[in-house]
C-alpha cells in the first residue's frame, strides 16, 4: 500500500483504538457496552466520517474561502462547504494552530501575537488548550485532527448516553435509542467543530458518574466522575458548561433526595470532595479565564443582552418551531432560512421526532416512573423555555440530552407492556397536526415559493417517521424487540437531517496558498502585521499561514482593543450564517503605521490614493505597502525619535532587548505595538517598572536613565495561583487514596 494510502487511513485506526481502550475500561471497571451496540456506534462514526477518518478528507469548510480574496480561483468542491460554519476556520482553527505551535516549541500557550495586537490564549476558553478530545488528537497534522476531534465528540457522546440510561434501569434496545438520539442529534452534530460540541460530548458521563457514584461509591466511581468534569471543565465553552454543571448540580441533588435521610450525607461528601478535586486541578486554566472574560468584548454584549427578556408572540412562536420541525422554516446550509437566528441555533435541540414523540406521551401522569423521569422532564422543560422566551439557545443542550432520555424510558415502558396505545395514537396524531402547521403556515415572507419543495419534502419525511414510530408502538407494544424496530428509524431520520451539516473536503484545500498569500510570507519581517480592508482575506486566517494579522474575529476578543480599533471597523452585511464579521476601511489613517501594519490586502478591483503603494496585483487581490510602519518595539522620545529596538524574542509572551548606549544616558519611553492588558510585566535592569497604556491600550512603559537590559513578561493572571490550587489538589487525592477504605461503599440508591 503505498506511504500516503496508509497514512490516509490513521487517523481512522487511531480512533478505533481509542475506542477499543474506552470500552475496555468501561468493560472491566463500570459497564460493558454489548458487541452489537458497539457495531452499530461504529457504522453511525463510519457513516458520518468514513472519508475523513480513512480517505484522507478534512472535516473543516475550506470549500468557503473562494468568495473572499485572494481564493478566488480555488476549484468549487462537491458538496459545497457549509457557509454558517464559517468560525471553524476564521476562529477555532487558528486558535488551535497556536496552542499547536506554542507546545510544538516548548512552552505553555499563554499569548497569541498573531492576531490583533496580541491577545491571550490560555485564557481564551475557545482555544481548548487543555481540552482532552483535542489534546488527543495532536499527533495529526491541524486538518486531519479536526476529524479526530470530531469523531472522539461523538463517540463519546453516544457511548456515555448508552451507559447512563442502561444504569437508569433502561433495556440495552432502548437505551440504543436515546444514545442515537442525542449522540446524532442537532446539538452534537449542528456544533460539532465548535467548543460547546465538548460539553455535549462529556455531559453524559458526567451524569453517569453521578449515577456510579451514587449507587456505589467505589474509587474508580469517583475517579471516573472526577475525569468526565475535567474533561467538561476545559470544554472552551463557558456557557454551556456553566449549564452543564448546574443541570449535573441539580440531577444529583434530586437523586440524593430520593435516598434515606441516614444516608444522604454521606453521597454529598463524596461529591464534594470529588467536585472540589476537579476544580482545583482546572484551575490553572479556570482562574486565567475568570479573571480575563470580564474584559471582552463579549461581556459587554452579554450585558446588553440581559434587557432583552420579553420577545413578542411571533418571535416566541418562531423560536418553538424548529424544537419539532427543524426545517419549516429553511436551514441555513441551503442558504435561505427566516428563523429567529440560524439553523445552529434554534434547531439544535431536535433528537428526532420519534423521541419527541415519546418525551410528550411521558407527560401522561398516570404511568409507573423510572428513576428521576420527572425531573428530566422537568429539566427539559424549563430548558425549553429558557431557550426560547430568554433567547438562550445553548439550554437546549439540557433539553437534547433529557428529551432522548426520557424519549428513550417511553420506549422502555412500552416494550414492557405499559405503554397507552390509544395516548400513543391521539398523541401522534396531535404531533402530525402541528407538524403540518409548522411547515404549512410558515413560508418564506413575501415569497411562499422560495425553499417550498425542501419545506414539503421535510414535512412528508417527519410524516414518514411519525407514522412508523407510532405504528411500531402500538402492533409491537410488550414485545422486547420494540425498540430494536425504533432505533433504526431514530438513526435514519437524524442521519438524513444531520449528516450534509459536516461535509469533508479534499485535501487539495487544506489552506491553499494562493500568489498573494506567498507574497505576504516572503515579505513581512520581525514584528510586522498585515491587514485586509472589507471582507478579503477573512480574519485570523492570516495567521495560519504564520502571518500576524491586526485583525481580530473573536467574541472573546480584548474589549479595550475593541475600542482603540474602532475609527477603522465596520460591520458589513456578510453572508447567511457568518454572523457580523468586523471589516478595517479607512485605510489611510494613521493607526495602520502605529500598529505596524506593513501590507494592506484588497480585492482586486480596488484603488486606494497615495501614500499608499500597490506592490502585487493578480485577478484575486492586490497588495498596497503603508509608509514607515512602527516596529513592535521602539523608543519614544528623545535623543532618537521611533528608535527601533532590537528584540531577543523569546516567545510570544517573552520578549527582551540590551538597549543601545545613544538611550543609556537619560531617561526614555518605551513604546510598542503590544496590547497592554494585565499581566504584563516590564522590568529594567532587574527592577519592575509602571506599566503604561498609550492609546488607551498599547503597552508602555518609562525606563529610568542607566538601564541596560529590558524584558517584557506576560503571564495570565491567576494561572500560579491555579498551579498551586492543582498542586494541593494532587496531593489531597493522593492522599485521600492511600487511606484504606476511603471513599466508602454504601448500599445502591436512586
Amino acid at each position: 500500500m503505498p506511504s500516503a494510502a496508509f497514512a490516509d487511513l490513521l487517523p481512522g485506526l487511531y480512533v478505533a483504538a481509542i475506542a477499543a481502550l474506552l470500552l475496555a475500561a468501561l468493560r472491566r471497571f463500570w459497564d460493558a457496552v454489548p458487541g452489537w451496540v458497539v457495531a452499530v456506534f461504529a457504522l453511525a462514526l463510519l457513516g458520518l466520517f468514513g472519508s475523513v477518518l480513512f480517505r484522507g478528507e478534512i472535516l473543516l469548510p475550506l470549500d468557503n474561502l473562494r468568495g473572499e480574496a485572494p481564493f478566488r480561483d480555488l476549484e468549487p468542491t462537491v458538496p459545497h462547504g457549509n457557509l454558517i460554519q464559517g468560525d471553524l476556520i476564521q476562529l477555532v482553527a487558528p486558535s488551535g494552530a497556536e496552542v499547536r505551535r506554542a507546545f510544538a516549541e516548548g512552552r505553555l500557550p499563554f499569548w497569541n501575537d498573531r492576531v490583533g495586537a496580541g491577545m491571550p490564549l490560555l485564557a481564551d476558553p475557545q482555544a481548548q488548550a487543555f481540552q482532552p478530545l483535542v489534546l488527543l488528537a495532536m499527533p495529526f497534522a491541524l486538518g486531519a485532527a479536526a476529524g479526530v476531534t470530531a469523531s472522539l465528540r461523538v463517540l463519546l457522546a453516544l457511548i456515555f448516553t448508552f451507559v447512563l440510561l442502561r444504569k437508569l434501569d433502561l433495556g440495552n434496545g432502548s437505551a440504543l435509542c436515546g444514545a442515537l438520539g442525542f449522540g446524532l442529534g442537532g446539538f452534537v452534530l449542528l456544533w460539532l467543530g465548535w467548543p460547546m460540541a465538548n460539553s455535549a460530548a462529556w455531559l453524559p458521563a458526567v451524569l453517569y458518574g453521578v449515577v456510579l457514584l451514587d449507587q456505589r461509591g467505589f474509587r474508580r466511581d469517583a475517579l471516573l466522575l472526577g475525569l468526565a468534569l475535567v474533561g467538561l471543565l476545559q470544554g472552551g465553552h463557558p456557557e454551556t458548561i456553566a449549564y452543564s454543571l448546574l443541570f449535573t448540580l441539580a440531577f444529583g441533588v434530586a437523586r440524593m433526595l430520593a435516598r434515606p435521610r441516614g444516608a444522604r450525607r454521606a453521597v454529598a461528601v463524596r461529591a464534594a470532595w470529588v467536585l472540589g478535586l476537579t476544580l482545583g486541578v482546572s484551575a490553572p486554566t479556570l482562574l486565567p479565564a475568570a479573571f480575563y472574560l470580564p474584559q471582552t468584548a463579549r461581556a459587554s454584549r452579554e450585558a446588553a443582552r440581559l434587557a432583552d427578556f420579553f420577545p413578542n408572540g411571533a418571535a416566541l412562536t418562531a423560536r418553538t418551531i424548529p424544537l419539532v420541525a427543524p426545517n419549516a422554516q429553511g436551514n441555513s446550509r441551503v442558504l435561505d432560512y427566516w428563523g429567529p437566528n440560524n439553523t445552529n441555533e434554534d434547531a439544535c435541540g431536535f433528537v428526532g421526532t420519534i423521541l419527541l414523540l415519546g418525551a410528550l406521551l411521558a407527560a401522561i401522569p398516570t404511568y409507573r416512573r423510572f428513576p428521576q423521569e420527572v425531573f428530566l422532564l422537568g429539566a427539559a422543560v424549563l430548558a425549553m423555555v429558557g431557550a426560547v422566551g430568554l433567547g438562550r439557545t445553548r439550554l437546549l443542550l439540557v433539553a437534547a440530552l433529557a428529551l432522548a432520555v426520557v424519549g428513550a424510558m417511553v420506549v422502555e415502558r412500552f416494550a414492557r407492556g405499559e405503554g397507552s396505545r390509544l395516548a400513543a395514537l391521539a398523541i401522534g396524531l396531535g404531533l402530525a397536526a402541528a407538524l403540518a402547521w409548522a411547515y404549512l403556515a410558515h413560508p418564506y415572507p413575501g415569497d411562499p415559493e422560495r425553499l417550498a419543495i425542501f419545506r414539503f419534502g421535510w414535512l412528508r419525511w417527519q410524516l414518514r417517521f411519525l407514522g412508523a414510530g407510532v405504528l411500531v408502538l402500538l402492533i409491537a407494544r410488550g414485545r422486547r424487540f420494540l425498540p430494536i424496530l425504533l432505533a433504526p428509524l431514530v438513526a435514519a431520520e437524524l442521519f438524513l437531517l444531520h449528516a450534509s451539516a459536516n461535509p469533508p473536503m479534499p485535501k487539495r484545500l487544506l489552506f491553499p496558498t494562493p500568489p498573494a498569500i506567498r507574497f505576504l510570507e516572503s515579505h513581512t519581517r520581525g514584528g510586522e502585521r498585515i491587514a485586509a480592508l472589507g471582507r478579503a482575506l477573512p480574519p485570523n486566517l492570516a495567521t495560519l499561514y504564520s502571518l500576524r494579522d491586526a485583525r481580530i474575529y473573536n467574541p472573546a476578543m480584548p474589549a479595550s482593543w475593541e475600542r482603540l480599533v474602532a475609527p477603522l471597523v465596520t460591520v458589513p452585511a456578510v453572508a447567511p450564517g457568518q454572523g457580523e464579521v468586523p471589516a478595517f476601511v479607512r485605510p489611510a489613517d494613521p493607526l495602520y503605521p502605529r500598529l505596524g501594519v506593513r501590507y494592506l490586502l484588497t480585492e482586486p478591483d480596488v484603488e486606494l490614493p497615495p501614500p499608499l503603494r500597490q506592490v502585487f496585483a493578480d485577478r484575486t487581490a492586490r497588495i498596497w505597502e503603508t509608509t514607515a510602519p512602527l516596529p513592535l518595539l521602539f523608543a519614544a522620545g528623545r535623543p532618537e525619535p521611533k528608535a527601533q529596538l532590537s528584540i531577543d524574542r523569546v516567545s510570544p509572551a517573552a520578549l527582551r532587548f540590551a538597549v543601545p548606549p545613544t538611550l543609556q544616558q537619560g531617561a526614555w519611553r518605551l513604546s510598542s505595538g503590544i496590547l497592554g492588558l494585565e499581566g504584563w510585566q516590564v522590568r529594567a535592569s532587574g527592577h519592575s517598572l509602571p506599566i503604561r497604556r498609550e492609546l488607551g491600550a498599547l503597552l508602555a512603559a518609562d525606563i529610568p536613565a542607566g538601564t541596560t537590559r529590558v524584558e517584557l513578561t506576560y503571564r495570565p493572571p491567576g494561572f500560579l495561583a491555579g498551579c498551586l490550587l492543582a498542586a494541593v489538589a494532587l496531593a489531597a487525592a493522593t492522599l485521600r487514596g492511600r487511606r484504606k477504605g476511603i471513599p466508602p461503599k454504601v448500599a445502591v440508591g436512586g
